[in-house]
């Protein structure tokens, strides 16, 4: 009989459908088939089909080393293995039902084919699609990187069109409610208002320099005077004592250094 009629004709006899030989051997019911078919082109080598062989025929209780003796001289491949004494063996010889009897040595070879055979096909049938993987995270990789950049480029062009749209100059004003102490420097510690006490009900302003320096040789409080810069009204922090403080586009203030009795 041919391998692949053995092999057919085996698994009918014990009701075994292929589906449940491709679960017990983790063999691929396409392999299965093109065995029982005798398609070997269809297998991915010669030594996948010699395990594979070997694997499905001890599953069935068959001589797996006479099927495998029969495909090598059917296939016409010189694995260096001499076929046995006297020709062909009985393909069936020494055949046990399934379930029958304990875990014998052919059922544990069997198991350590399967794993062979299963780490073979991970490691030989896989490999294009690992690497296909590796490509594919690789480009992802690359994309991400490339929107990252982008947006930290529009990120950028926008700080640099906010600081285009900033005011390049400040305009101050002061009206006061009670009597106060100030010195006012503008553009180059040009004195505006040079240590005066400006009177109730008194303004000074507006004027305007991309920075000023407004101090307070006596301290003051809040209640002295209104702060307008840009127009808008803007309160000093309370303070003990002489304070000072800087005041650029488009209206930041800051502490300065503390102011001496004269101005400048």
């Amino acid at each position: 009989m041919r391998i692949g009629e053995v092999l057919k004709s085996a698994r009918t006899r014990q009701s075994l459908d292929i589906r449940t030989v491709e679960e017990q051997t983790k063999i691929r019911i396409k392999y299965l088939r093109a065995l029982e078919a005798e398609e070997w082109d269809v297998l991915p080598n010669p030594a996948y089909a010699t395990g594979f062989l070997r694997t499905y025929a001890q599953l069935l209780g068959l001589d797996a080393e006479a099927l495998v003796d029969e495909y090598r001289r059917q296939a016409g491949a010189d694995y260096g293995v001499p076929l046995s004494p006297g020709g062909e063996r009985v393909l069936e010889q020494g055949r046990r039902p399934l379930g029958s009897g304990g875990p014998g040595l052919g059922w544990l070879l069997a198991g350590a084919a399967v794993v062979i055979v299963g780490a073979l096909l991970v490691l030989g049938l896989t490999g294009g699609d690992d690497e296909g993987d590796d490509g594919g995270k690789d480009r992802a990789e690359a994309r991400q990187e490339r929107r990252a950049e982008r947006r930290k480029e529009r990120r950028q062009e926008q700080r640099q069109q906010q600081a285009a749209a900033q005011p390049q100059r400040v305009t101050l004003r002061l009206e006061v409610d009670s009597n106060v102490s100030v010195c006012l420097l503008g553009d180059g510690e040009r004195p505006l208002v040079d240590g005066q006490v400006l009177i109730a009900g008194s303004a000074e302003g507006p004027y305007e320099a991309d920075r000023f320096d407004l101090r307070f040789p006596s301290g003051y409080d809040r209640g002295q005077f209104r702060l307008f810069l840009n127009g808008e009204p803007r309160r000093l922090p309370e303070t003990l004592g002489p304070a000072a403080f800087v005041i650029t586009p488009p209206d930041k203030v800051r502490a300065g250094p503390e102011p001496g009795p004269e101005c400048p």
